[in-house]
């Protein structure tokens, strides 16, 4: 559980790990702010903006903050790398921890909370025919991993999903569940469920409360030495030196 101390934290979360930029605001158990946007490009254009833009609709600055949190990722190699740059950038500019969370862990938080010993399974799209992918159940209000973050062929993810045979259904949350006929079959199937499309996007508040479940435990992140969680190489190579 979170002392009291760090559960009445003001918290600005930021994630970018998929085409959706979700930005939120905590202030102890009150939520502010939650915002998410599809990125039509990329999320530096717009990112910054949008954090003042949250900031003005409450009348308040970072300077207010008592916590930036972001999600690592896995994900989008540019989106975690301008989500953890501004991240930093905003927590060195006014001397505030930051704190590095797991982006699929994130998005799983909030309705693994709701529904305590639920699994749910968040598979973000990783392209060349893989997901970023894990599966998550909370328990005593703490979440825990039941299938590792990792890249996974769909075939296999589901295969290694429906071998679990559980009691209860599987939630399954992410960008990476429609494009790939293997986990969209599983929507079919009475041991899995598909939550309401609102629900199915990434999570700034699960960021938050992940990121201040750790300032707790483990104290805030070193904030030169914090790195997104890429898991795989980039698919972006260097030019070759003639």
């Amino acid at each position: 559980m979170t002392s009291p101390e760090f559960a009445s934290a003001r918290v600005l979360a930021i994630d970018a790990a998929t085409r959706i930029q979700a930005l939120a605001l905590l202030d102890g158990d009150q939520l502010l702010e939650n915002r998410s946007q599809r990125v039509r490009y990329n999320h530096g254009s717009a990112l910054l903006a949008n954090v003042e833009a949250l900031f003005d609709a409450q009348a308040l600055n970072l300077s207010q903050v008592d916590l930036v949190a972001v999600g690592l990722g896995p994900g989008s190699f540019t989106g975690l790398r301008v989500a953890l740059a501004s991240a930093k950038a905003l927590a060195r500019a006014h001397n505030k921890p930051i704190i590095g969370v797991s982006s699929l862990a994130a998005a799983a938080l909030p309705l693994a909370l709701s529904s305590p010993d639920q699994p749910v399974c968040v598979a973000f799209d990783a392209r060349r025919n893989e997901v970023y992918a894990a599966l998550f159940a909370a328990r005593d209000h703490t979440l825990t991993t039941l299938l590792p973050e990792n890249t996974y062929a769909p075939d296999d993810l589901a295969r290694q999903l429906r071998a679990l045979n559980l009691s209860t259904p599987i939630t399954l949350l992410g960008d990476g569940i429609a494009p790939y006929p293997a986990l969209q079959n599983l929507c079919d199937d009475p041991a899995f469920h598909t939550p309401p499309s609102f629900l199915n996007t990434p999570s700034a508040i699960g960021v938050a409360l992940l990121a201040r479940q750790r300032l707790a435990t483990h104290g805030p992140d070193d904030l030169v030495a914090l790195e997104p969680n890429y898991i795989r190489p980039s698919d972006a190579r260097l030019p070759s030196k003639p």
